[in-house]
């Protein structure tokens, strides 16, 4: 494209919503876009529990993305409140981006979601996303691409990516800026998030208990933090670490304290980069029952919706 064609493009700007069910890879896509770690990735189901703005800025557009909770069944308060996030962000985005995971067959929550946003009660664009494709069964893609057309024929278009490798993202990158608004950029193009320095150190220490734990005990688990102050020469944070039954609390504090010190270096090491500065964390455990079927609990820890 000549310097001419691209001066003469309009520029263009609106949100993407990410929507999927749950480790499709929708925190992974939006991290590697933005270059940085705004969601954080374990391999447990839902560890996106609320909104997540990254904000993409170039020459020619901004887009940003809605890394959304995966959407599933549970009868906690707490996954009611995940699955409503993801469908009001989907009714305010510009354009869908409904992923799937490309290295497994295509199940019935996967199918079940595809057709719901496919029945045209939202008018937006509808991209789908197939990840993953880096260890998917490549006799196996086009198959799936076309039982995907049937599924949705209405959708704008297809796109195999690989949001680990990168395999792609520019043409989906592309493909979305298409079908936005054109209009002036929203935020300020140095922004890459809307998450406040106190909301990333929750989510860090969160991960690292996510990353730790095993079976019931990451869902059980909110971090509060109680403490956020800056001095010239570090940030001082003090986090509370929730977890729903008083079983849990020597399971997380590990023996002579060894699982909550490595939680607390490996989340201070994360913040410390994506801050630039040099940060003091002191993390503790508190029991607090059924905190994730509590609304007003929910609330608290900025986990609740407008009923």
């Amino acid at each position: 494209m000549s310097d001419e064609s691209m001066h003469n493009k309009p520029f263009r700007c609106g949100t993407v919503a990410l929507l999927g069910v749950p480790n499709v890879g929708k925190s992974t896509l939006m991290n590697y876009i933005i270059g940085a770690k705004v969601a954080i990735v374990t391999p447990k189901p839902q560890t996106t529990r609320h909104r997540i703005l990254g904000i993409y800025s170039d020459d020619n557009r901004q887009i940003i993305f809605v890394d959304t909770p995966g959407i599933h069944k549970g009868s906690k308060q707490l996954n009611k409140n995940m699955v409503r996030v993801a469908y009001a962000a989907a009714e305010e985005a510009d354009v869908l981006a409904i992923m799937q995971d490309a290295s497994k067959p295509l199940d019935r929550p996967t199918r079940v979601l595809i057709e719901r946003f496919a029945d045209g009660r939202l008018k937006q664009p509808r991209i789908h996303v197939l990840n993953k494709v880096d260890r998917a069964d490549k006799a196996r893609l086009l198959p799936r691409l076309q039982q995907l057309q049937q599924l949705d024929p209405g959708a704008m278009s297809y796109v195999p990516v690989s949001a680990r490798k990168g395999t792609q993202v520019d043409a989906l990158l592309n493909e979305l800026a298409k079908h936005l608004p054109a209009q002036a950029p929203l935020h300020d193009p140095d922004w890459f998030t809307d998450q406040s320095q106190r909301q990333l150190a929750a989510e860090y220490v969160r991960e690292q208990v996510f990353l730790s734990m095993h079976q019931e005990i990451p869902f059980q688990t909110a971090v509060d933090i109680e403490r956020f102050e800056e001095f010239d020469d570090a940030i001082e944070i003090e986090a509370v670490i929730l977890v729903g039954s008083e079983r849990h609390k020597p399971m997380l504090i590990g023996k002579g304290g060894g699982g909550m010190k490595a939680v607390g270096t490996r989340a201070r090491l994360g913040l410390e980069e994506i801050l630039g500065c040099k940060v003091r964390l002191n993390i503790w455990v508190k029991v607090d029952e059924d905190w994730f079927d509590h609304p007003g609990k929910l609330m608290d820890l900025g986990l609740g919706t407008e009923s």
